[in-house]
C-alpha cells in the first residue's frame, strides 16, 4: 500500500458511489461550501460549514469514511464557527490523490498542506475512530498548529495492538461483502445506528475502492510525549473497536495534561447514541483553548 493510489475498481463503481455520496451531500442541514485544497499529494475535497472569526474546527472521518461522516452532528458543530470536514486521500470519496501516502510523516505532510490551503495558522483538529489516529499523527509532529487535539473513540491501533477477533471480524466481513454482511458488521460496530438509504448506497460503494493510506498501528511512548497541544480523548466503555482502559491509561501516562474520559454504557456508537454528552463536552473543550483569528 506504501507506493499505491488509491482508486475505483472500475469507472463504473466509481460512478455508482459518487451518485450516492452525491445524494448524500445533498442532505446536508445546515449551508456550506466545497473546496478543493491541492497538495503535493493531490487534491482534497474540504466541505466549509457555519462561519465566525474563533479558531476553526477541522474533523477527520473514520474509516473509510469521508466529510460527510459528521452530517447528524454537523448543525451544532458549526453553530457559532466555522468547521472543516475533510474527505482523506486514500480512502472513498471525492478527493483525487496523485502521489503516493508513503507513511507517517507523508499522512501529516498532505494534512498541514491542508490547513495551509485553508488559511488556518491553528485548528482545533479532532478525529473519529481511525480519524483519531490521523489527528495524534498531527499532534506527534506539529503540535503548534493546534489550539486544541480531540480524539472520539480512537480507532483500535491508535493506542494499543488490536484483538484478533476484531481484525477477524472485519476480514470475514470484507471477503464477501454483501450488504447483509455489512449490517451485521456495523451492526456489531455501532449497535443500534441506523442509516438511511443513500447512505448505505455510499457505504457499500466504497467496498470497490482500493484504500492507498498506511495502516493505523500504536504509537510508542515517545511519541505520545511529543504531543503538546491540549489533548481530550473519549471512549465508549463498551467498545469493541479498542480497549479503553488501556487507552486512557497511555494517554494519562504518556500525554502531558490529556484529559480522558470513559461514557459507561456506551461503545463505537458514541458520537450518534449521546450526542447531547459528546458535542457540548467536545466544544466546551475547544472553547477552553480557542485562539481568535486575526
Amino acid at each position: 500500500m506504501a507506493n499505491k493510489i488509491g482508486r475505483f475498481t472500475s469507472a463504473k463503481a466509481k460512478a455508482n458511489y459518487l451518485h450516492a455520496y452525491d445524494a448524500v451531500a445533498a442532505q446536508w442541514p445546515v449551508p456550506s461550501t466545497d473546496l478543493d485544497i491541492k497538495t503535493s499529494y493531490g487534491t482534497t475535497r474540504v466541505r466549509e460549514s457555519g462561519s465566525g472569526y474563533d479558531t476553526p474546527i477541522v474533523l477527520l472521518p473514520g474509516m473509510p469514511g469521508n466529510g460527510l461522516f459528521w452530517e447528524s452532528v454537523i448543525e451544532d458543530l458549526s453553530r457559532d464557527r466555522v468547521v472543516y470536514t475533510i474527505d482523506p486521500l486514500g480512502w472513498a470519496g471525492r478527493s483525487e490523490q496523485t502521489a503516493p501516502l508513503r507513511d507517517e510523516a507523508d499522512i501529516v505532510a498532505w494534512l498541514i498542506e491542508v490547513f495551509d490551503g485553508l488559511g488556518a495558522d491553528r485548528v482545533h483538529l479532532a478525529g473519529y475512530s481511525v480519524g483519531s489516529w490521523l489527528s495524534l499523527l498531527v499532534g506527534v509532529r506539529h503540535s503548534e498548529r493546534l489550539a486544541s487535539l480531540t480524539m472520539l473513540e480512537p480507532g483500535g491501533a491508535t493506542f494499543a495492538k488490536p484483538k484478533w477477533s476484531v481484525l477477524f471480524k472485519f476480514l470475514v466481513g470484507g471477503i464477501i461483502p454483501t450488504r447483509k454482511r455489512m449490517e451485521k458488521l456495523m451492526e456489531w460496530l455501532t449497535p443500534g445506528v441506523r442509516h438511511r438509504e443513500e447512505v448505505w448506497a455510499m457505504m457499500l460503494g466504497a467496498i470497490r475502492f482500493r484504500l492507498a493510506i498506511p495502516w493505523e498501528r500504536p504509537l510508542t511512548d515517545e511519541q505520545l510525549a511529543a504531543v503538546t497541544a491540549p489533548t481530550t480523548v473519549l471512549f465508549g466503555a463498551d467498545t469493541v473497536a479498542n480497549d479503553p482502559e488501556v487507552g486512557a491509561r497511555r494517554a494519562r501516562e504518556h500525554i502531558r495534561g490529556a484529559v480522558v474520559d470513559i461514557y459507561p454504557g456506551v461503545g463505537h456508537e458514541m458520537l450518534w447514541a449521546i450526542p447531547e454528552q459528546v458535542i457540548p463536552r467536545f466544544l466546551d473543550f475547544v472553547k477552553q483553548h480557542d485562539q481568535v483569528r486575526a
